[in-house]
This record gives C-alpha cells, sequence and structure tokens, in this order.
C-alpha cells in the first residue's frame, strides 16, 4: 500500500483502493449497490489513511448540500416564547447531525414571499424541508411538490395526504386528561384549546367530548375556548372562564404554555390549585414540574419526534424509501399536584 497521503481526495481514495470515484461515493454514503469485495477496499483505504469526508467532499460526491431547512411561522409566540418548539429544533438538530447533515430555521411568511422562494425554495441550498404546522405547508408545499423536494411534517393534516408527517395521538391525550378528571370527581370540565384550525386542536377536541360523554359528563359549548398556545392566550381565557357561571371546577389546557398562564390568572384572583381548581396540561414541557403547584400534564415524546421527522426527511433525501410516512407515537398522563390526585412519579 502506497504511504499516507495528507489530506486526501475521493479521487486519491479511488486509485489506492483500484475503483472507480463513483464507487467511493457510494461507499461515503453507505449506498447499497457497492460489491462487499469493493467496499472492504475502499473502507480499508479510508481505515488505514485516517479519511474524514468534508462536507464539501460530500456535497460534490453525492450532488447534495448536507443541509436541511426548518421552515417555521413566523409567530414568536409559537416559535420562540413556547419550549415545545425549542425541543422540537434540538431534536431535529441533533438527530440530523448524527447523519451528516446540518440545519437551518427559517421563518415563513407571505411577506417575506419572495425572499422565501428565491432563497430556500428555489435556490439550491437545501436538500430538504421539515415543516412545522399546516400554516407553513399550505404556503410552501406547491413549490416543493413542483421540484419534488423531499418534506416532512411535524404534525398532521389530511390536506396533505402525500406528505409524510409525524405526531403524537392527541385525540388520547385529550381523552386520557380529561377522563382523568371525570374520574376523581369533577363534572364540569372546561378546555383552553389551540387554534381551532388545526388538526391537532381538532383531534384534541374529539378526545376532550369523547371522554366527558364516557363518564356521562354534560359538553358545554361556553366551556370550550379557543386560544393559540401562548401563555398569554391561557392567562386570558382562563380570566374570562372565571367570569361564568357556573364557573368549572377543573380545566384542561391544550399545551403546557396556556396552562402555565391559566395558573397565573387563578393565583392572582386568589383561587387555589388545586383545591378550588384542577389544571391539566398537555406536553410535559422541562419546566411544568416545576410551576407551582407542579403540572399534571400529558406527556409526549417531543424529542423523539422531532428526530423520526430528521430521520423521514433524511431517508428520502438518501433515496432510502419513497413511499410517505405518517407515524403517530404515543402519550402518557403524568399525575402531579395540579389536579389534586395521587402524585405519581415521573
Amino acid at each position: 500500500m502506497p504511504g499516507k497521503v495528507k489530506k486526501l481526495t475521493i479521487d486519491q481514495i479511488a486509485k489506492l483502493a483500484y475503483v472507480s470515484r463513483s464507487v467511493v461515493s457510494r461507499v461515503l454514503n453507505n449506498h447499497p449497490n457497492v460489491s462487499p469485495e469493493a467496499r472492504e477496499r475502499v473502507m480499508k483505504v479510508i481505515k488505514e489513511q485516517n479519511y474524514t469526508p468534508s462536507s464539501t467532499a460530500r456535497s460534490l460526491a453525492t450532488d447534495r448540500t448536507q443541509e436541511i431547512s426548518i421552515l417555521a411561522p413566523r409567530k414568536t409566540n409559537e416559535v420562540f416564547a413556547n419550549a415545545f418548539w425549542s425541543l422540537v429544533f434540538l431534536g431535529i438538530s441533533e438527530q440530523s447531525i448524527r447523519r451528516g447533515y446540518f440545519v437551518s430555521l427559517s421563518m415563513i411568511s407571505r411577506e417575506l414571499e419572495d425572499y422565501i422562494n428565491d432563497r430556500i425554495l428555489y435556490g439550491r441550498s437545501f436538500d430538504g424541508y421539515i415543516l412545522i404546522t399546516r400554516e407553513v405547508a399550505d404556503h410552501v408545499m406547491p413549490a416543493l411538490r413542483k421540484r419534488d423536494m423531499p418534506a416532512v411534517l411535524i404534525g398532521h393534516d389530511p390536506a396533505f395526504p402525500d406528505l409524510s408527517s409525524v405526531d403524537v395521538d392527541n385525540y388520547d391525550g385529550a381523552y386520557q386528561a380529561t377522563r382523568h378528571l371525570c374520574a376523581i370527581g369533577h363534572e364540569c370540565i372546561a378546555t383552553i384549546m389551540g387554534a381551532v384550525h388545526t388538526q391537532e386542536s381538532r383531534d384534541r377536541l374529539r378526545g376532550y367530548k369523547q371522554a366527558l360523554r364516557d363518564a356521562g359528563c354534560q359538553v358545554c359549548e361556553d366551556r370550550i375556548m379557543a386560544g393559540d398556545y401562548s401563555q398569554r392566550r391561557g392567562y386570558e381565557l382562563m380570566q374570562d372562564l372565571l367570569a361564568r357561571e357556573p364557573r368549572p371546577t377543573a380545566v384542561f389546557c391544550a399545551c403546557d404554555a396556556m396552562a402555565v398562564g391559566a395558573l397565573l390568572a387563578l393565583h392572582e384572583a386568589g383561587i387555589a390549585v388545586p383545591e378550588e381548581m384542577a389544571i391539566v396540561g398537555f406536553d410535559d414541557l422541562p419546566t411544568s414540574q416545576y410551576t407551582c403547584p407542579p403540572l399534571t400534564t400529558i406527556r409526549q415524546p417531543i424529542y423523539k419526534m422531532a428526530g423520526q421527522a430528521a430521520d423521514l426527511v433524511i431517508d428520502q433525501i438518501e433515496g432510502k424509501t419513497t413511499d410517505v410516512v405518517h407515524v403517530k407515537l404515543g402519550v402518557e398522563l403524568v399525575v402531579r399536584q395540579s389536579c389534586g390526585a395521587r402524585v405519581l412519579s415521573d
């Protein structure tokens, strides 16, 4: 074997391993269409030469940029103020890096349409896209379909049956939360929902209503409040609920952020939680066990969901799948003090 070569190129590895440049490219990207003998020779050279492919080398070898674009709605209260999205971005980024890709976060809005089209959707900057919310999918999917670009949606919406997605069982989560409140004796249970136009809100509302019906409790439309997943709206809508008669004894909030806002409104009104009002959230954010009192909530695997979205789009990029995949992950009830029931260990 020739002496060690500094800063090897793909062509030099091909020469040392007695294979073509395309074979080296396929080995570097774990492509199955390589004979065992050729793969062994290439890997032997890589090991002996301590070769680590640069991002530029990978891009040239695969005609890919090794970059993924996360497209999120330009709403500061959803993207930056809600820790849910921070965990989503972290999960996508870390799993992408593990698989050799970097990620870029871009804000999507109608006001930035020209920039989005020129630089993000039609420029040759990204190999694939992860879309955050239906609002983003509505805006960018026509362009992505036209270019046949790999894309995955965080969440799920029947309006995009051909778009792979990763979501949780929102219906079951809301059902578990509401049924738990019924099981510990509450009959007048309100809910503070998210944006009513989203599929996840519709699914959580169905779960809430079905749990009430199964427990023999009345479904009252004036106890169903529509929010926007922000602490501010949770605070405002709880104030609204407190002004209504009869006042509910329990509230299911469709996210932890709104539950935190609701807890503040109750504190300011001098209403004890859980003695006078029980609260249940949805997410199990890291801060939820440190609210006062600690928040009973529905735990969804946020980090896992984000990582699976990264895997799905990368598998599309690398040609490992052409199937449309809709992943639905399970959720679980985490009981803490805010509902007044027996506390279970996390």
